[in-house]
């Protein structure tokens, strides 16, 4: 009997590099379900579109912005329950052909993997093995990904140092998928073909970790670089919704909307983002995704927090806000991010996704007996 795929998302940025795999799954003829948690709303449908995913949507609990700690924990009780629920219900119908598969470090992958588990169904963590080292830093996802490296039984590790990390752990089935799933996610939106204007240059700005937003002081810190930055460039600031909830908290927002040098945008669709980024002179971000989807633009890129689990653009195109030795504002004033470009990344039509559901449809032994 085919194996049954049950891709739990609850994200955007989960969405953006599970539809890449969905789509490689499809092709492959692998029956997949998303079970969708509803931690995130803005955007979802869109993305389900720009990727072309006709897999069955079943949907856990009505969509919305969690964009608070209270938010996010109303809504966890919840969404465990229904996943939990759902997954009995593919675990009768279709046995130990199930697999659910989880991917990265959020809430969703938490509670997913371990309603799998409590059911008696194989985990498969995409994008594991990745770690910064300091287990509350980055904080929470840090945490939640040992905790989910701890129930995985079959880790799809994106680089060489991943794979051996999970290997050490003794999981049970491992394998390096030589890359990441939004390495296709970018080369779909035709991005890499896009240079930055000299003529009008512009930075871009994305900050969403709880790091960056739960801290006052912090959050102020960060309102007052992007100002001194905006004397000299145009900013162009993209919003997520827990970062516009805080700076409004904070009485930020509108300090900063004032400003005619920058530019509050909300957030977008994939494509439009990525060719945003690939435009730009220079991105600051706390995000480990535009990290990654930077590194195969070649953009130069400021990463905003003090550790990463992942090393792609490192002492290439990147470079960690820490390592910045004359401080981000004279880095950045003085241009000398201009030497981080590197020439977009080589894209290949077969990536690191089609290696993925070639992997899951029986090219690799997955085969397991998972205790309940």
């Amino acid at each position: 009997m085919a194996r049954r795929l049950v891709f739990v998302v609850g994200t955007r940025a989960q969405l953006i590099k599970v539809a890449p795999v969905v789509a490689a799954c499809e092709r492959n003829k692998l029956p997949s379900i998303l079970l969708m948690t509803g931690q995130h709303h803005e955007t979802m449908q869109d993305l389900i579109d720009e990727f072309g995913i006709t897999s069955p949507q079943i949907p856990i609990m009505q969509s919305a912005e969690h964009s608070t700690v209270f938010s996010l924990l109303r809504w966890l009780p919840t969404a465990y329950r229904g996943i939990r629920e759902k997954l009995r219900d593919f675990a009768k119908m279709y046995g130990n052909t199930t697999y659910v598969l989880v991917h990265g470090d959020t809430l969703s992958t938490l509670i997913a993997a371990f309603a799998a588990r409590r059911c008696g169904i194989r985990v498969v963590h995409l994008e594991s093995g990745l770690s910064s080292g300091k287990l509350f830093n980055p904080f929470p996802e840090e945490l939640f990904r040992r905790l989910v490296f701890r129930m995985t039984d079959i880790a799809l590790c994106p680089n060489a140092g991943a794979t051996e990390y999970m290997r050490r752990r003794g999981c049970f089935s491992v394998m390096n998928t030589d890359g990441n799933s939004i390495i296709d996610a970018v080369r779909l939106t035709g991005a890499v073909s896009i240079v930055s204007d000299p003529n009008h240059p512009y930075l871009l700005v994305s900050l969403h970790r709880f790091q960056n937003l739960y801290d006052s002081k912090r959050l102020r810190q960060l309102v007052e670089l992007v100002e001194s930055l905006a004397i000299q460039f145009s900013v162009r600031f993209v919003i997520h919704p827990a970062t516009r909830g805080r700076l409004a908290r904070e009485g930020l927002l509108n300090q900063l909307a004032s400003n005619s040098n920058i530019n509050l945008l909300p957030r977008m669709g994939y494509r439009d983002f990525i060719r945003l980024a690939a435009g730009a002179a220079c991105v600051l971000t706390d995000g480990g995704s535009n990290q990654e989807e930077l590194a195969a633009l070649g953009v130069p890129t400021i990463v905003m927090r003090s550790y990463t689990e992942r090393p792609d653009g490192l002492g290439a195109n990147a470079v960690m806000e820490g390592n910045v030795s004359e401080g981000v504002e004279h880095y950045i004033l003085k241009k000398h991010f201009e030497c981080l470009r590197r020439s977009p990344a080589n894209l290949s039509e077969s990536g690191p996704s089609d290696r993925i559901a070639s992997f899951l449809g029986g090219d690799g032994d997955i085969e397991r007996q998972v205790p309940a």
